[in-house]
């Protein structure tokens, strides 16, 4: 239950114009979200610093960056992982794999709601539950990296989360859309961005046959198989992804097979915690 809310909430179409608007004003128009379909009607915005950009500028690729040598220090806050791809890749399955593998050492952030506790539920486990006029003033105050509204109720993915993570020198997995990376890429976070591909389309056919997706359709999020349009979907969000987005991507995975990407996850994620990368210099100065 918890997770289709989550990923109601946060999967929703993306807002074209900048998000530090009041949140009274009607919004003008809806881009179609990478992870659910143009059908669905409910909301959602993506939180970041955004006076200088809007949401899928391409204004802002740059042609040169100054980089330099980083290798992370013991004792030093590991790095970010921020994992993008397209609705059905395999994104979740991944992320599971990797908390199951050691779940001392990764680990995930706890969203935040403006929706009631249930009797059930406790506070900072399953969410933290904050009033609406919290919530609202945190959106003003850009603490969301990416937050939704979905059957009345704001939820949200929070930089504070991220950093209650990080702080218990744990790695921080955390999957975005991906035009939110570049707020991310900050000294603090140093995020290490991995996009997860589809195979070709045949391999989709064949691989992903008895597979399936959370349905986007309908409110109960129910599981259906996969459809050809959900394979040419895939396709054309991942080529849209990585011609837009790139630039920003540390690492590139083709699912194929679950078990070897995993492999392949797994390999590149020890790597950036032992051996030296090329980051932005001012990720060095910190």
């Amino acid at each position: 239950k918890q997770f289709q809310e989550r990923r109601f909430a946060l999967r929703q179409p993306i807002m074209t114009q900048l998000l530090q608007r009041s949140l009274s004003r009607q919004p003008s128009g809806f881009r179609r979200s990478f992870r659910l379909s143009r059908r669905d009607k409910k909301t959602n915005k993506s939180m970041y610093e955004s006076k200088k950009s809007e949401m899928y500028d391409m204004a802002d690729v740059p042609t040169y960056e100054e980089v330099a040598p980083y290798r992370r220090q013991r004792g030093a806050k590991h790095r970010l992982v921020v994992l993008v791809g397209p609705t059905g890749v395999g994104l979740n399955e991944l992320k599971r794999k990797l908390l199951i593998s050691d779940p001392q050492h990764y680990s995930v952030t706890i969203p935040h709601t403006s929706r009631a506790k249930r009797t059930h539920e406790t506070d900072g486990v399953e969410y933290h539950f904050i009033s609406r006029h919290l919530f609202e003033t945190d959106i003003h105050n850009s603490k969301f990296i990416e937050y939704g509204e979905y059957k009345g109720n704001y939820y949200g993915t929070s930089l504070d989360s991220v950093r209650s993570v990080l702080s218990k020198n744990k790695v921080c997995l955390l999957d975005v859309q991906p035009h939110t990376i570049k707020h991310l890429r900050t000294a603090e976070m140093k995020p290490f961005v991995v996009f997860v591909k589809p195979p070709t389309i045949d391999r989709l056919r064949e691989t992903r046959k008895s597979a399936k997706i959370i349905s986007s359709k309908d409110d109960k999020g129910s599981a259906k198989s996969f459809t050809e349009e959900d394979f040419q979907d895939m396709m054309n969000t991942a080529q849209t992804m990585e011609s837009q987005y790139g630039y920003l991507f540390d690492k590139v995975i083709v699912n194929d097979d679950l078990s070897t990407a995993f492999n392949e996850l797994l390999l590149a994620l020890k790597e950036v915690e032992t051996q030296t990368h090329w980051v932005p210099v001012c990720w060095t100065h910190s």
